[in-house]
């Protein structure tokens, strides 16, 4: 989902299977109207996903804040809840993941006779838990399998959507390469099994690091990348807490690990995904080779 949030259907490829799921409940529920909300990454709202019968030109724009209207009372409260809004029956169902309610499946203007109601909520929840099912495989196959990160391509996906949304809110964020500088000979001393013992270790670590609002990834074998949403203590900050945390884990093991860090900031460092790694990428390397020279 892109932080403006909105996915149009038509740029989504035909495989997406909470689009698919989504659009089979529409039809198994026969909804001239539908909507499937998420909550925002970073905001108290809903935006919509999926959407059929909806305006193209108004979806974008649509951003519902929790406990307002019928969506936002049942994202907020995770209720089911179903009626007439003026004269349109309408059902409304949370979508509740293991992270809690995490949208909201939205049904109207039902085609036939019989307008929606108790007897159609259980079709409707069958449907609403099993795109929470899909959702929660998602997130699971974006994830590197070792560290419990976000994997390279989905933190590249979640840079893309940070930037639209300081595109629209004007909101600063931070790209931050960190590299394991000693990975390399604790694979050759100790074997790569100790080696993913220390990724995992050190992808608990940011984890518990990190705040709510900010996101992780491994990047490649022994560099992650992390996304600071507007970090309030600088940089300094964030990197004597990591470089911290890395310390411990390196003595806890017994293993020399250190690490070295880099730093890019939109707008200040560029608009676009490349300019960012790229300058968070070469400051991470310019921090290695000044301690390299430091050690001599």
């Amino acid at each position: 989902m892109h932080s403006d949030g909105h996915v149009e259907d038509s740029s989504l490829p035909p495989t997406d299977p909470v689009r698919s799921a989504f659009i089979t409940g529409v039809q198994l529920l026969r909804a001239g109207r539908a909507s499937l909300l998420l909550r925002d990454q970073n905001e108290p709202v809903l935006v919509v996903y999926h959407s059929v019968g909806l305006d193209p030109a108004v979806v974008p724009s649509v951003r519902i804040p929790l406990g307002q209207g019928i969506d936002g009372v049942v994202g907020e409260r995770g209720l089911t809840l179903y009626g007439f809004s003026g004269d349109t029956a309408f059902l409304c169902l949370p979508i509740v993941t293991d992270r809690g309610v995490e949208g909201v499946l939205n049904l109207t203007d039902r085609a036939g006779d019989a307008p929606y109601g108790p007897e159609h909520i259980a079709a409707a929840t069958s449907v609403a838990q099993h795109i929470a099912r899909l959702l929660e495989y998602g997130r699971d196959a974006a994830r590197d399998p070792v560290s419990g990160l976000l994997n390279r391509r989905t933190f590249e996906d979640m840079l893309e959507r940070e930037l639209a949304r300081s595109k629209r809110t004007g909101n600063p964020f931070a790209v931050v390469f960190i590299d394991l500088d000693n990975l390399k000979e604790v694979n050759d001393r100790f074997g790569h099994a100790k080696g993913d013992e220390v990724i995992r270790s050190v992808g608990d670590a940011l984890g518990r690091v990190l705040r709510p609002y900010d996101f992780a990834g491994r990047y490649g074998g022994d560099e992650f990348a992390l996304l600071l949403g507007a970090p309030s203590e600088g940089d300094s900050g964030i990197a004597w807490r990591i470089a911290d945390a890395v310390g411990q884990i390196g003595a806890q093991m017994q293993v020399g690990i250190s690490i070295s860090i880099g730093v890019a900031h939109c707008p200040t460092d560029g608009t676009h995904a490349q300019e960012l790694l790229a300058k968070a990428d070469a400051r991470m390397y310019e921090n290695k080779r000044a301690k390299r020279l430091q050690a001599h």
